[in-house]
């Protein structure tokens, strides 16, 4: 049996495809420009959404048994996780307490996976000076230890940071004050028909674009697009006949694949383990999970150095366990994934930032965009709340 939220998100696709609907919002929505061209805006966000708010980093599975661990560059901050041989979890600055420099490397891949930044280990060793640590975090190994008189390695450990599982995913605080457990309660139902706790990733890649974080989340979140940006790809497969939900600050969009309506003949135990739609989790502040019939990918956005850029981290992982067919899979798809967001959604975010930064004053979001609204007044309330 599927999970009663993913066979309800089923029937209401089905009743729009029926009718030739899709979820509206109230009214439409202006977004002042300056929110995507702002220097101060950027400024505030980056405290107030990412210092100050617990940050998805991977799936739970990435950290499943005793020895494996995760680095991640998370808004430009180096993160390690690991789970020591006790079976703890603990996330820590991936920075030697010597020098600063990472003791385990972003690109680190288990065998068969692509520069994931995971693996399993029982010491991580800095290439600077070799200065060796347990994925307890404490420093074991300090060469030429008569050099460091008064030094004690008790008190040089790696710099610990606030770390839970919460809804199957592995959520981060990078500030020792961040709050992190039960980060995602809001959507731990919605999710719990994911199995996020054993997803492993297989291929980890990031992108630099010339346009604000918030406009590459929006180019995730409505179908409005898909008949003119996508003509070449998606169109007339992905179908705009979306369900748009909310839990707290996080979302789901979900629109349904050509042939969805078949379902509607079927009982609903005969209906595939992945229903042929594209579900789209929204977490706050701006990572994207995407589950399609064979695919699950993780999108990280953050913001550049300048409101005109951002970075998004794009990961493709298995539910299935890791062998020759589950990672070409997954390699499969994440290229598939890659071509319509660098071919497509890439270049659109980019085109809007143009405009926005050449004088076009205000954005306009439609009834039929409203997971975009939802965010837009998300980001807003959570500045402002915070000043």
């Amino acid at each position: 049996m599927k999970h009663e939220d993913v066979v309800s998100t089923g029937r209401r696709i089905i009743d729009h495809l029926a009718e030739r609907t899709l979820d509206l919002g109230e009214a439409p929505l202006r977004v002042d420009a300056s929110v995507f061209t702002d220097p101060e805006r950027l400024a505030r966000e980056r405290e107030v959404l990412f210092r100050r708010t617990p940050q998805v980093v991977g799936w739970a599975g990435d950290v499943a048994e005793p020895g494996d661990f995760l680095a991640r560059d998370v808004d430009g901050v180096p993160v390690l996780v690991t789970r020591d041989q006790d079976g703890e979890m603990h996330a820590f600055l991936n920075a030697c307490t010597h020098r600063g420099m990472p003791v385990a490397a972003e690109d680190s891949a288990r065998e068969g996976t692509e520069g994931t930044g995971c693996g399993s280990a029982r010491r991580f060793i800095c290439g600077y000076h070799g200065w060796q640590f347990d994925s307890a975090g404490s420093l074991v190994g300090l060469p030429s230890r008569p050099q460091f008189p008064g030094i004690d390695p008790d008190g040089f450990g790696l710099k610990k940071l606030p770390v839970a599982i919460s809804a199957g995913l592995i959520v981060v605080g990078l500030r020792p004050d961040v709050e992190v457990a039960g980060a995602l309660d809001d959507v731990a139902d919605a999710f719990a028909g994911f199995p996020y706790d054993r997803t492993r990733t297989v291929v980890n890649e990031t992108f630099r674009l010339k346009a604000n974080w918030k406009l590459t989340v929006d180019i995730n979140l409505e179908g409005y697009h898909i008949p003119f940006l996508h003509k070449a790809t998606i169109h007339g497969i992905v179908l705009n006949n979306g369900i748009v939900d909310t839990f707290g600050p996080h979302s789901r969009f979900a629109v349904p694949i050509a042939g969805f309506e078949s379902l509607a003949a079927l009982p609903e135990e005969n209906w595939p383990a992945r229903l042929p739609m594209v579900n789209v989790q929204t977490v706050l502040p701006s990572t994207v999970l995407l589950e399609s019939p064979l695919s699950t990918t993780m999108l990280r956005i953050y913001p550049g150095q300048v409101p005109g850029e951002s970075y998004i981290t794009m990961t493709e992982g298995t539910w299935d366990p890791l062998d020759e067919q589950s990672i070409a899979t997954a390699r499969n798809n994440h290229e598939t994934n890659k071509r319509v967001l660098r071919n497509e959604d890439f270049p659109g975010a980019e085109a809007c930032q143009r405009g926005f930064a050449s004088g076009l004053d205000t954005m306009v979001v439609g009834m039929g965009e409203s997971a975009v609204a939802h965010w837009h007044n998300v980001w807003d309330k959570a500045l402002a709340d915070a000043s």
